[in-house]
């Protein structure tokens, strides 16, 4: 008898747990409050992120039982403590903070960033700057979408350049915020390692790591050169499950000619965000009406190995 209470102890006390894991809410977001914009990424109950008010400022904190946020805060000039409750529907929360050393406490309080706005398309672009020297002309692929899509109604572009992984994961974490489906382009130099920034190569845990908060994410394409002969894709599309329907990783497994990759991203974007085809439907058109996109060469063109990876 004392075995099978042991036993049934054992059983209800990992259920508990179990269940108390799975209803850990999640701060993870763009938040607009009371102290200037918010950035947190949570990975199971602890919560790490920054805020723009008196320049960076840094936040660390836990998710306790009670599904309350506790936290520290690091400012330029200043520290100290705090905690945040989310509302019942996520989208906002109420909190108070106080300095080191105790005293009085202040409310600090914040919606998710684009809360009351009609969800739509993001394409957002994350770019490294091209030019090695003062001696070349500035140039964008980012800004040639942005004006491309400017006339696409319902398609909001956003284009930032990014030089090392917390610039990555500062934009990954930002977009997260965004309401509606987003579609996240990086444009760098690139090898089957990796994407290539001013820092060096990201590797294929970094850029998982900096895309994990993007629960809203319809398709990830590299407008980079030999990204598909790598490893990357196939480490996205196995980091999670529940992936959005039709979610594919997309790019090239050779070194690509500039127009040639213009020409086929252009078309490819626009099947999905004018035309309205999956990202897996337009990765098809893009190979059956391009000739030279996928492995066949042309007598003009080198074939620019587009391909992709489509989860189950």
């Amino acid at each position: 008898m004392k075995f099978a209470i042991t036993v049934f102890a054992i059983l209800f006390i990992t259920t508990a747990t179990t269940l108390e894991a799975a209803e850990i809410p999640d701060f993870s977001g763009t938040w607009e409050t009371t102290y200037g914009t918010l950035f947190l990424q949570q990975y199971n109950s602890s919560v790490s992120g920054y805020y723009t008010y008196d320049g960076y400022s840094a936040v660390e904190g836990e998710v306790g039982a009670d599904g309350k946020l506790v936290f520290t805060y690091s400012e330029p000039s200043a520290s100290g403590e705090g905690w945040f409750e989310l509302s019942s529907d996520t989208m906002s929360f109420s909190g108070m903070w106080r300095p080191d050393g105790g005293g009085q406490w202040y409310e600090w309080e914040g919606y998710r960033a684009g809360a009351g706005i009609a969800p739509s398309n993001w394409l957002v672009i994350l770019e490294s700057e091209w030019q090695s020297s003062l001696s070349e002309e500035e140039y964008s692929f980012g800004e040639m979408l942005e004006a491309w899509f400017a006339r696409v109604p319902g398609v909001n572009v956003r284009h930032r350049f990014v030089h090392d992984v917390d610039d990555l994961a500062v934009f990954c974490l930002e977009s997260s915020g965004l309401p509606g489906n987003l579609y996240l382009v990086i444009a760098s130099h690139g090898s089957s390692s990796g994407i290539e920034l001013a820092s060096g190569a990201v590797s294929s845990r970094e850029f998982i790591d900096a895309i994990r908060p993007c629960n809203n994410i319809a398709m990830i394409h590299f407008s980079c050169c030999e990204i598909m002969s790598g490893r990357m894709p196939e480490g996205i599309i196995s980091s999670r499950s529940g992936w959005s329907e039709g979610f594919v990783v997309s790019g090239y497994s050779r070194s690509v000619d500039w127009g040639a990759s213009g020409l086929i991203e252009i078309f490819y974007f626009n099947q999905m965000l004018e035309n309205g085809l999956s990202p897996s439907d337009a990765a098809n058109s893009v190979i059956d009406d391009i000739d030279f996109a996928g492995q066949s060469s042309t007598k003009w063109m080198d074939a620019a190995g587009f391909t992709w990876v489509q989860a189950e």
